[in-house]
């Protein structure tokens, strides 16, 4: 069972962009952790959201989530 969420699942989930969830999970404002991008050998640095950290700042239950998820395209079938 996964519970770690990407920035666009979040975004997803809260019904607004990835971009707005990156910029408000790196001020602090919003659940989540960055993982800089030297640590993931990647291009850019890595947003990740724990689903009952994201349940629990904004209320909604961990059913909802995966609900929302499984219904977004892309997202069919969702196991967390």
């Amino acid at each position: 069972m996964r519970d770690v969420l990407s920035a666009t699942q979040a975004a997803a989930v809260l019904g607004c962009g990835p971009q707005k969830v990156r910029e408000r999970i790196r001020i602090g404002e919003w659940p989540g952790k960055v993982i800089p991008k030297a640590k993931t050998k990647k291009k850019s640095d890595t947003y990740e959201v724990n689903l009952y950290e994201l349940a629990k700042h904004f209320h909604i239950s961990e059913d909802e989530i995966r609900r929302r998820l499984a219904e977004k395209k892309g997202w069919k079938r969702v196991n967390l």
